[in-house]
């Protein structure tokens, strides 16, 4: 059973998720505190310095750049806040989960090694095999 889905996976994929999650969110944020400033510096120029129209031209395309990329941090921001304020709130739960997981693997480990060794002879009267003391593995 190669394919077999292990107890663990599903468990492991939201954990996986919701760090995810949290680190997607700190390279928005940090995106957006960037882009403010760049914003800001541009408009800074525009007050303190005498720009001709070329200028004008690729402030007003740096600054449309600048715009889009901060819209896209703010809407991931504002769509996984739900989710930052849920982990934020749980912490101990999701250390519970945590252990769990770790619980699950180390059960899921123990069965991928188990072996079986016969107490009778059942085994042998079944099958018609001979050999006394043989293992068997289970998976």
């Amino acid at each position: 059973m190669e394919n077999e889905r292990h107890l663990s996976e599903g468990i492991d994929n939201f954990l996986t998720f919701l760090r995810d999650v949290e680190q997607t969110r700190s390279v928005f944020l940090s995106i957006e505190r960037d882009a403010d400033n760049e914003t800001q510096d541009i408009l800074h120029i525009i007050e303190l310095k005498e720009v001709n129209q070329t200028e004008i031209d690729t402030l007003y395309d740096k600054l449309k750049e600048i715009r889009r990329k901060r819209r896209k941090a703010k809407e991931y921001i504002l769509q996984t806040a739900s989710i930052i304020d849920w982990i934020d709130k749980n912490r101990n739960v999701i250390k519970g989960i945590e252990t769990l997981l770790g619980d699950i693997r180390k059960a899921e480990r123990h069965s991928q090694n188990k072996i079986f060794t016969p107490k009778t002879e059942i085994f042998d009267e079944i099958f018609k095999r001979e050999s006394e003391g043989e293992i068997i593995s289970l998976f």
